[in-house]
């Protein structure tokens, strides 16, 4: 019998960024991005699916990129995968598979390039209220980023980043410092 879906099991988020980042690279040339995320968790087995939807700014028109991941974690592990997709030009479409651990405190999450998109190391440390985090992104850059969230009234979360991308040579990318505010919703 296949498992049914309890809207229980169904919960999500959405909200704005100033600037909507990926891996410390500005995905709307500056401006504002609004999101919204979906997911479902199936009982207690640690298998997820869900979609992730984002405004963007590209220069070959694309302003909206979907992306549908699934995964497993149990609490230690976490693998997955994510297909990314956006309107407009189907050359930036591409996926990665992903396993995630958490190694003495520090979080360390690997991200394998599929579809043309290159591998990603992504380490993440939590002290004193903050998030500091660290990516190496082959052929690409490294970024480095410290960003702390706090409650708002309303049931709304805050988030207040600095954000630092440093672009490798022959990338065709430019480096990037960014100060980003996030606001969101959970459901």
């Amino acid at each position: 019998m296949l498992p049914t879906l309890a809207f229980a099991d169904v919960s999500g988020s959405m909200g704005m960024y100033s600037d909507y980042l990926f891996r410390g690279v500005s995905q709307t040339d500056g401006g504002m991005s609004a999101w919204a995320d979906v997911n479902h968790m199936f009982g207690d087995s640690g298998i997820m699916i869900g979609a992730w939807l984002g405004q963007v700014d590209y220069a070959d028109g694309s302003d909206l990129e979907t992306d549908l991941y699934a995964g497993w974690s149990n609490g230690d592990w976490a693998v997955g995968y994510i297909d990314y997709s956006y309107n407009g030009d189907a050359d930036l479409d591409g996926s990665e598979i992903f396993v995630s651990k958490e190694v003495m405190g520090v979080a360390v999450s690997y991200y394998l390039g599929q579809d043309d998109y290159t591998d990603y190391l992504e380490l993440g440390y939590s002290k004193w209220g903050f998030d500091f985090g660290y990516g190496m992104w082959d052929e690409v850059g490294d970024n480095w980023s410290v960003s702390r969230s706090f409650a708002l009234p309303m049931g709304l979360e805050g988030s207040l980043s600095l954000v630092s991308f440093m672009a490798d040579d022959g990338s065709m990318m430019e480096d990037e410092d960014s100060f980003v505010f996030g606001l969101s919703k959970s459901f």
